[in-house]
């Protein structure tokens, strides 16, 4: 009973995320269905599908409607064919969970971009002389100046399972590894940097905050971390199918993580990622023409 109680909690949870997203714009008329493409609010996957939906909508007249969700209901929403595709799967270490958990029922359409990272990071004035490492986290004056505390993101990430993996292979005894998401996090990062204070935080890159910020990622020589990651585009068994013009769009998709960076910048900075998805796609003609193999 159990487990079907759980799969009928899940299926309810999808059908909300999903119900939310087409409602969004739902007085747009449009002859075409809309791609169900599932977002989060993450730096890099606002700069990434941002971008995905202004060219299938202005070069391919294809409609696109964002469903944000969690990352684990992600997963299991395309693999169920309830979303179409999903444009932040991170491997091989991030999402490794639930990658194994729903890949047979799931499509890789490719990889949009590489060089992606999780990591533990503090500010540049922190000495690097006292503090360089994670294992350094151990030091009485080290924890002292970070208050015991580790400054992490929503509980349900890779990032910060991970980083729960992470306390317990340093015996980092005594600290809290505090949930809260990825605004809270900056936001914490933000009040410290401002008064010269210790914070040790959750990060990862592609993100914004390295060019607003001096920052440094503490050595993890456990690599309870993960190493580089691969930022992958998921889609139902049904996507190609039902998209075959938005299929070749995906599987051609390609980033640096230079350009994400740049489109979180921007995003960031005015509060408006479409505008910063359309001045990027604007001014990289080149870059669109490979997309749009046919």
């Amino acid at each position: 009973m159990n487990n079907i109680l759980k799969s009928l909690v899940a299926k309810v949870a999808i059908s909300a995320v999903v119900a939310m997203g087409m409602g969004m714009g739902a007085g747009s008329a449009s002859a075409a269905e809309p791609i169900k493409l599932a977002i989060t609010d993450w730096a890099d996957v606002l700069a990434t599908a941002n971008v995905a939906k202004y060219v299938l909508e202005t070069r391919l007249n294809q409609p696109v409607k964002f469903v944000n969700a969690d990352i684990g209901i992600q997963y299991q929403g395309v693999a169920r064919g309830d979303l179409d595709i999903m444009v932040g799967g991170w491997l091989p270490v991030t999402h490794a969970v639930y990658y194994a958990k729903y890949k047979n029922d799931m499509d890789d359409v490719g990889v949009i971009y590489t060089g992606g990272r999780n990591g533990w990071a503090v500010p540049a004035y922190v000495p690097e002389s006292e503090l360089s490492s994670i294992a350094d986290l151990n030091k009485p004056d080290v924890k002292s100046k970070l208050n015991s505390t580790i400054q992490g993101i929503g509980p349900g990430s890779g990032l910060m399972q991970a980083s729960e993996k992470t306390v317990q292979a340093y015996g980092l005894s005594g600290y809290n590894l505090q949930s809260s998401s990825e605004a809270g996090m900056l936001a914490a990062v933000s009040r410290a940097y401002q008064q010269k204070q210790w914070v040790v935080a959750t990060v990862w890159s592609p993100h914004w905050l390295w060019q607003k910020w001096q920052m440094r990622y503490l050595k993890d020589p456990k690599g309870t971390l993960g190493g580089e990651e691969q930022i992958h585009a998921f889609a139902s068994k049904q996507f190609a199918g039902k998209f075959p013009r938005a299929d070749v769009f995906f599987k051609h998709f390609k980033l640096t993580l230079a350009d994400v960076e740049a489109i979180e910048f921007d995003g960031n900075s005015t509060n408006d990622y479409a505008a910063a998805a359309k001045k990027f796609v604007d001014a990289h003609p080149d870059k669109v023409k490979a997309w749009l193999q046919q």
